[in-house]
């Protein structure tokens, strides 16, 4: 389980003698556990993540794994009350849950995303949009060069800068002078490197990627690919089409994933301010993030 900000993930497997593995369940809900801040899980909110927690293991004793592992990410490990509620989960589904650093967090979806799209000698910026925290990583096939989390997650932005629908232009004006500060580190060192490819994991990517699969393919083209060229000009014409709409407008688009429409008008303005900040021409979905990363690295342990 990835126990996010904003999402818990459900991912069952059966891994096979070569270390490959089958997926037998896969799930996401939206929790919110940092509606009120990432420094306090809220009561409502710690109940909602209890509450979710015990639907899980309702679908994970069906299959009777043999390990059950949580990863806690920006609300978990930020919360002045993390532990109490790490707790009540285990009390409840009793599991190894582990808080994990924002560099571990880096380091894990690259291991995700190693899996799931081709990768060369070239090294690519890999970005994962998460509610508490967004993480890039610049990193080729062989290895991480450079890995940083930083404090502009989703619900982070939404909560700072997104208060009208459809958002103001002042808003936006606000929010990317904000991104222009806090991505200082992750501006200089791409001035290290000639990048032009973009990795996008996780909620906000894989969005983006059904709403051009319903508006311009076959409705089953994601079916089955652990990853998905996103046309440069059609990531723009989407974007822009999220940022001028309405909630309910957003909620109306065909391939809107229904509980992430409130947050993407924010992680659309972030996508597109990484795109032009460092004159991006190649977009790619992976379908594989965090979770992915945590199995790898469980199979690699088990058979080393």
């Amino acid at each position: 389980m990835d126990l996010g900000t904003n999402t818990f993930h459900l991912l069952i497997v059966d891994i096979k003698e070569d270390h490959s593995f089958t997926v037998l369940h896969k799930q996401e809900e939206f929790v919110k556990l940092g509606e009120n801040g990432l420094e306090q899980i809220g009561d409502k909110p710690f109940k909602r993540g209890v509450d979710q927690i015990g639907r899980y293991k309702k679908i994970i004793d069906q299959y009777h794994p043999h390990r059950i592992v949580a990863i806690g990410t920006a609300a978990i490990r930020r919360a002045a009350n993390a532990d109490e509620f790490i707790s009540a989960i285990k009390a409840l589904c009793p599991m190894e849950v582990r808080k994990i650093s924002g560099d571990e967090e880096a380091e894990l979806i690259y291991l995700g995303v190693h899996q799931a799209v081709p990768l060369n000698d070239q090294p690519v910026l890999i970005m994962d949009i998460g509610g508490g925290s967004t993480e890039f990583i610049i990193a080729n096939e062989e290895k991480i060069i450079w890995k940083k989390s930083f404090p502009v997650g989703a619900s982070v932005l939404k909560e700072k800068f997104h208060h009208h629908e459809p958002i103001h232009e002042q808003e936006i004006d606000n929010l990317t002078i904000f991104l222009e500060g806090e991505l200082q580190l992750l501006i200089s060192e791409l001035k290290n490197f000639n990048i032009n490819h973009l990795i996008g994991a996780s909620g906000s990517f894989d969005t983006i990627a059904k709403i051009i699969a319903s508006a311009f393919y076959e409705a089953d083209i994601l079916r089955g690919k652990t990853s998905f060229i996103i046309p440069f000009e059609k990531f723009h014409w989407i974007v822009n089409d999220i940022v001028l709409k309405n909630l309910e407008e957003r909620l109306a688009i065909e391939g809107m994933i229904p509980f992430r429409a409130e947050m993407m008008v924010v992680a659309a303005i972030l996508a597109k301010f990484i795109t032009d900040k460092f004159k991006i021409n190649k977009i790619t979905q992976s379908s594989f993030a965090l979770k992915e990363g945590v199995l790898w690295r469980i199979i690699q342990n088990e058979n080393s």
